[in-house]
């Protein structure tokens, strides 16, 4: 699968600096490439990236970081490409886990104001993954143990004295393919050629700069453009008598900033305080003041679109705008500049506090779940921007507080715990005082580590969370530490206290107007409690009460987790079909929320239900499923609930004795390596990656035996009398996957020595 985007506009050129980075990453584990802001790395670590993906059999993977300020979310960010749930009080260590047997490139890209971070990260997953390679992007290096650097260069833009020179110049070529995207009468000619050459040179050959410069065309003519920018440097030199010719990527921010209107500066400047990109009308509403009416934002953001300011970023209506990385930084030192910093900030935040507080209404009440949940996930860097200003400004404290409780719903029910743990920690340091989100804050906190596992760790805080709703006589307070005591006494294997709590704090939300879903999710928790605690036929009844009342609401998170209910009552009562068709219907309401734990819960019973049935290879591979996707849960395994230990262990034991431990641990493997994901395991269980029958070919002269193109590169390796792992450095590859196709290899030609290899290439060039 992988997350490296597609190019939307053309490579140029690099050709020998992709070779050495290849060679680089062929050599070593850990590559990091540096230079200047605007030089082209990140475009140059996609390029290699994508040129040697076919490599990783397990792909490769973009993690963005230039939005990513706090150090303490740098796992859960990378972890989250991988769908790992980040409920774990171990992140580092469940990541490298996960990667343990994964052959794939991680790259990350923008991590300079990461660098310590991310250079702990680094040596922690390649100590804990043999067959993982990391890319890195950086001003500056990590300076670990094992880092090779490369530093990028600008273009290269030598003396040229004619036309055919400068055809084929990367820096040249650059300018005017994006001149001529902009300006359709532009060609590189002889009447224009050395004016080009020379504004590259100017220019310093920084890739950025270049398709800066080259949009100006639109409006401006070519020896104009070289006109503006001496008059535009000269201006900005610190000797304008004698003005140096070697310009900054800075001095090309800010010629086009001068060749800006005023109003499009102030645009500018005020978009810089949005993190991971924005939809209109959320600059209307931010940046539409003091001088600049909402209703003129959208013509001021086109104007920015045409001169490469603002890029439009790829997706579904409606357009999501962002501004790249360097040009961000230099609207947000302009905005300091104005004194306008604080208050542009403050409207940014009260803008995602109005977007949290809708989404957070939508999904009390069931209305779009899904879309509710892609907003808060399309603008979790914003949202993360604001709660960062709230809590760092002490009048905001309690406003950064209220921002973090609103967000609970995509804390704990979308995979993201243990980030709203390290928030509600901080937004509860600098709120001690008593309040009804401070109240919010703990019983979220308890939920948080009912979810892990924890209920040790929780009864403090549902205690304290139930002294301030007493006081206040708060029913959802309440109703909330009722279900989570309940919780508490359920992972304690209690299940006689956990039913009768369970039901308390449903009459409780029962009787509270607008609050559908945890309703919905109550009935959930009372089912299962009532499965394990030896009634399944109230369970049955019970979840499919919560599902008749799912359907009348619209309420659909808590599906999951009612049909799972509903599935584990209808296995202890034998009915084992049923229970099978439940579990697979919840595991598609699953993936709309990364909603880890339901999925792991419903793979974990449909492995007990095939077993049960007798088909014992399938009860084996979905075990193997489930050794994959439980970790991505975190926390205790399986929350630390003995009796789905004790029938897990059963299971295993069970289904094991039937096929033996050959075919046990096929069948097993099989379910592991379906599963190279959250995404790709559920996919695997709902039969959605099986893999077409081979087709059928005709019979062939078996004296010639037919090797890919990879074999064969490896076979031509082999022949040259090279080690599995010297193979595996020259092709980027694993070790693993150069032992499987010398197997291969062997196997097709009917050798049982490597040695026979070579005579074999031999007689095939003689024919």
């Amino acid at each position: 699968m992988g997350t490296l985007p597609a190019e939307l506009t053309s490579f140029i050129g690099r050709q020998r600096e992709l070779v050495e980075i290849r060679r680089l990453l062929s050599a070593g584990r850990l590559v990091t490439l540096t230079g200047a802001g605007g030089v082209g790395k990140t475009r140059l670590a996609m390029r290699v990236a994508d040129q040697v993906a076919h490599t990783f059999p397990d792909d490769v993977w973009l993690i963005e970081l230039g939005d990513l300020h706090d150090p303490a979310l740098l796992v859960q960010t990378v972890g989250a490409a991988f769908g790992i749930r980040d409920a774990d009080e171990d992140p580092p260590a469940r990541l490298a886990d996960y990667l343990r047997d994964k052959s794939q490139l991680l790259v990350l890209d923008s991590c300079e104001h990461l660098a310590d971070a991310c250079a702990r990260l680094a040596r922690d997953l390649l100590a804990g993954a043999p067959d993982l390679r990391i890319l890195v992007t950086s001003r500056h290096v990590l300076g670990i143990e094992g880092e090779r650097v490369y530093s990028v260069a600008p273009l290269a833009v030598p003396e040229v004295r004619e036309l055919a020179d400068a055809i084929g110049l990367d820096s040249v070529t650059l300018f005017t393919e994006r001149a001529a995207a902009v300006s359709s009468g532009f060609a590189l000619d002889a009447t224009n050629w050395s004016t080009v050459v020379e504004v590259c040179r100017r220019l310093d050959g920084l890739p950025l700069a270049i398709e800066l410069a080259a949009v100006w065309l639109r409006t401006l003519a070519i020896d104009e453009l070289l006109d503006r920018l001496d008059d535009t440097f000269q201006l900005l030199s610190p000797n304008p008598v004698a003005p140096q010719r070697q310009k900054s990527l800075t001095s090309t921010i800010d010629w086009s900033y001068q060749l800006c209107t005023p109003r499009q500066r102030v645009l500018w400047a005020r978009l810089s305080v949005f993190a991971g990109g924005f939809h209109l009308t959320a600059a209307e509403e931010v940046c539409g003041a003091g001088g600049i009416e909402p209703g003129d934002v959208l013509a001021l953001v086109a104007a920015l679109v045409d001169k490469s300011i603002v890029v439009t970023a790829p997706g579904r209506a409606p357009t999501r705008f962002r501004l790249l990385q360097t040009i961000r930084e230099y609207g947000r030192q302009k905005l300091t500049e104005a004194g306008d910093e604080t208050a542009l900030a403050d409207r940014h935040s009260a803008y995602f506090h109005g977007l949290a507080e809708r989404a957070q209404h939508d999904w009390d009440t069931g209305v779009d779940q899904v879309k509710v949940y892609a907003t808060v996930l399309r603008d979790q860097a914003n949202l993360r921007a604001a709660i960062d200003h709230d809590l760092s400004v002490p009048d905001r404290h309690a406003a950064g507080l209220d921002l973090v409780v609103t967000l609970h719903f995509f804390w704990l029910h979308c995979g993201h715990v243990t980030e709203g743990r390290l928030w509600l920690a901080r937004a509860l340091a600098v709120n001690p005082r008593p309040s009804r989100d401070r109240a919010r804050a703990l019983w979220i906190s308890a939920y948080a580590a009912c979810l892990m596992g924890e209920p040790a760790a929780a009864r403090p805080l549902i205690r304290k969370s139930e002294e301030w709703g007493r006081h206040d006589g708060d029913a959802v307070v309440l109703g909330y530490a009722d279900m989570l005591t309940a919780a508490c006494h359920f992972l304690e294997g209690d299940f006689s206290t956990a039913t009768a709590l369970f039901h308390e704090a449903y009459t409780r939300f029962e009787a509270i107007p607008g609050h559908v879903s945890i309703k919905v999710l109550s009935l959930g928790t009372v089912s299962q409690s009532e499965a394990w605690g030896g009634d399944p036929a109230t369970a049955v009844t019970i979840a499919q009460e919560g599902l008749a009342e799912a359907d009348t609401t619209g309420e659909l998170r808590a599906r999951t987790h009612l049909l799972y209910s509903r599935s584990l009552g209808q296995w202890m009562l034998g009915e084992h079909e049923a229970a099978e068709t439940g579990l697979l219907r919840g595991l598609r309401t699953a993936r709309l929320f990364n909603d880890v734990l339901g999925a792991a819960l419903s793979v974990e019973l449909l492995s007990w239900t095939a077993a049960a049935t007798g088909r014992t290879e399938l009860a084996a591979e979905r075990l193997g499923v489930a050794n994959r996707v439980w970790p991505l849960v975190g926390g205790k395994a399986m929350l630390g609930l003995c009796r789905m230990i004790d029938e897990h262990a059963a299971c295993e034991r069970d289904v094991r004795e039937a096929l033996g431990d050959a075919r046990f641990r096929t069948a097993f493997k099989r379910g592991v390596e379906a599963s190279t994901g959250f995404e790709a395991a559920l996919a695997h269980l709902l039969g959605e990656n099986v893999a077409p029958p081979p087709p059928v070919t005709p019979v062939r002269d078996t004296s010639e035996p037919e090797l890919t193109s990879r074999e064969l590169e490896v076979a031509e390796l082999v022949a040259e009398g090279l080690t599995n792992k010297e193979i595996a450095q020259r092709l980027v590859i694993s070790r693993r996957t150069v032992e499987s196709h010398v197997d291969h290899i062997l196997g097709k030609l009917g050798f049982s020595s490597r040695s026979r290899i070579s005579a074999w290439l031999a007689r095939r060039r003689g024919r």
